[in-house]
């Protein structure tokens, strides 16, 4: 079987000039390229990031999905599908999954006001642990300890008053 290959055209002087110059560029870049690469492999074979990836090892489902791209793709389809889900759930307008840094950090700073409001709420109610759940009873309840107070303040002067009194008389 024979091959026959195309005679080559001409090449004039000042176009070889051009694609001599081209590759030398080509060339160039190739190595800067490669002193960049060979630079960060440098680095990430370096004790400083060997010491970060040990303390923070992915976990192993995480190194199943960079092993396997295919399943990365369908967990990642999944997370999609359960924000949807839980967006839908919450009436959301917009999807965070389509939000900007900007959207992002204003929804973070609402979600921050809204649990210190809950922090606030939940103090209050730790307030009233203990009363019974009838009104009645709970503000019959109230009263009693407000009695019992006023008690242990009187007898608190009182104390106070015998210990001043004491001390006149030495």
């Amino acid at each position: 079987m024979a091959t026959s290959f195309a005679k080559p055209k001409p090449i004039q002087n000042g176009e070889a000039d051009q694609q001599l110059q081209r590759v030398e560029t080509l060339h160039q870049q190739l190595k800067a390229e490669q002193a960049r690469a060979q630079e960060l492999l440098a680095r990430l074979k370096g004790e400083e990031y060997q010491a970060a990836a040990a303390r923070n090892p992915p976990p192993p489902k995480a190194q199943d999905w960079v092993r396997d791209p295919k399943a990365l793709d369908k967990k990642v389809a999944e997370f999609r599908k359960r924000a949807e889900k839980l967006e839908k759930a919450a009436g959301r307008k917009t999807s965070t999954l389509d939000m900007g840094l900007p959207e992002l950090k204003a929804e973070e700073r609402e979600i921050r006001d809204l649990e210190a409001r809950v922090s606030g709420l939940e103090g209050r109610v730790r307030g009233f642990e203990g009363l019974p759940p009838d009104k009645e009873l709970a503000l019959m309840e109230v009263e009693k300890m407000r009695k019992e107070l006023e008690a242990l303040a009187r007898r608190r002067d009182a104390m106070f008053e015998g210990l001043v009194e004491g001390d006149n008389g030495i």
